[in-house]
């Protein structure tokens, strides 16, 4: 069967949380995040990207405002509050010229309250007269888990697990075993703890025990949800460590068969290619992916990381330019996120604004010095600015701090000024890809 066209198109702005509470912002983040999720695997429904309503947040902006800044027919806000045991949830559908489609306010205890989850997404494709195909129900009509106690810990380690950070991913770790505790087959959490054990084992800890954990968790998530596109590139994710190229490539499939605009899908699966080292089909699926989300600051550093290795240098130097854009504007609104740093100094370097690059790889080495997916990536910013000793010194640091993807390593383009260079020939011994 063909895939509809997009019959209508919405940005969903971050819900509000009406808490009074700080620490209560896990639960109003995460309940955007399901609500978009679920209505971004609907192809007759075309969802702008959570990241390009973040500039809203915070703010009460009209609905022609954000309607036309992001090329949507609709929007949809409100807010989330949760007192004691009672959650109310409050959501209104506008259109473009401001006028309400749709509106509701809902009380329920926690106890009832994840059911709620997929009805709200029905009547919100309801209210936009989008009727999803009979293959997308099953993921819209379950909701991650019947559990509270294990959807608000899941919620918690979904929040968390953002930050790419050895410590956000231990607690998201965390986070997520006291979910299952709650609710053992809650397919999501054991994906989400995939996706931490396949991060701490790429970048902190290379143990064999990371990639059987990333393995085995993974493997259960899909076995639990098939329908769930989000399993599947969690396990590709795995399966791309493993180096079982062929078995991950169809879980990426499987992912985007599911779910055809899944950002993760097209993102993971691009990485596993360059991991690989199948460029062109990683240029493709990055630039399918930046497409998907074009405010993500990230996704054009790596295409254009990849443009290099395969000889294309306009295109490496003209995404730069996108990719710093993108990241001096998240920067503004996020100053100490070292990731936003690292990858903006690439940027510049490339771009022959040596200065701010050494800059801010220096900042982003000084948030977190021994943080070895900092090291790494500052040690490519070095290896392009020629110094040659200074990017072997992190190198060598990233390693003994427990990086482990050395295919990355051998694919990365920035690195191509050092291999010619005995320390840089001597460093492969010494990786643990294997534990």
């Amino acid at each position: 069967m063909t895939a509809p066209e997009a019959r209508a198109s919405l940005a969903i702005l971050h819900l509000t949380n009406q808490s009074g509470d700080p620490d209560r912002l896990y639960f109003s983040e995460g309940i955007t995040e399901v609500l978009a999720n679920a209505l971004t695997g609907v192809r007759a429904l075309r969802v702008a990207s959570l990241g390009s309503t973040l500039p809203y947040r915070g703010r009460s902006p009209a609905p022609g405002e954000v309607a036309g800044a992001l090329g949507v027919a609709f929007v949809l806000d409100g807010g989330v509050r949760r007192f004691g045991q009672q959650v109310r949830i409050t959501l209104r559908l506008s259109k473009s010229d401001g006028t309400a489609a749709w509106s509701t306010e809902v009380d329920r205890k926690m106890d009832d309250f994840p059911p709620l989850l997929p009805d709200l997404g029905r009547q919100i494709l309801a209210a936009l007269a989008v009727e999803p195909l009979p293959a997308e129900r099953p993921a819209l009509e379950r909701p991650p888990t019947a559990n509270a106690l294990a959807l608000d810990a899941w919620l918690r380690g979904r929040h968390t697990a953002g930050q790419i950070r050895r410590s956000s991913q231990e607690f998201a770790k965390q986070m997520y075993a006291d979910a299952l505790s709650f609710d053992p087959d809650l397919a999501l959490a054991h994906a989400g703890t995939a996706d931490c054990h396949a991060l701490l084992f790429s970048y902190w800890d290379s143990s064999r025990e990371n990639l059987d954990a990333a393995d085995a968790a993974s493997a259960r998530a899909v076995a639990l949800a098939p329908e769930v596109a989000e399993t599947h590139v969690s396990r590709g994710a795995a399966l791309a460590l493993l180096k079982r190229y062929d078995e991950a490539d169809r879980e990426f499939q499987t992912a985007l068969d599911l779910k055809p605009n899944l950002f993760e899908a097209r993102y993971q699966y691009a990485r596993s290619c360059r991991a690989a080292g199948r460029f062109p089909e990683a240029a493709r699926l990055f630039e399918e992916a930046c497409a998907l989300r074009p405010e993500d600051y990230a996704t054009p550093s790596l295409l254009a990381s990849v443009y290099a290795s395969l000889g294309r240098n306009e295109e490496a130097i003209t995404i730069q330019r996108t990719a710093l854009q993108l990241t001096e504007r998240w920067l503004k609104l996020n100053p100490d996120d070292e990731r936003a740093l690292y990858l903006g100094a690439g940027a510049l370097s490339a771009l022959g604004d040596t200065g701010r690059a050494r800059e801010w790889a220096k900042r982003a080495v000084a948030m977190e010095p021994d943080d070895s997916a900092v090291l790494y990536n500052v040690a490519c910013v070095y290896s392009q600015l020629g110094l040659r000793d200074s990017a072997i010194d992190l190198l060598e640091q990233a390693l003994r701090s427990g990086f482990g993807h050395w295919e990355w390593i051998e694919h990365d383009s920035d690195l191509d000024p050092l291999r010619k260079d005995p320390r840089f020939q001597a460093l492969r011994p010494g990786t643990a890809t294997t534990g």
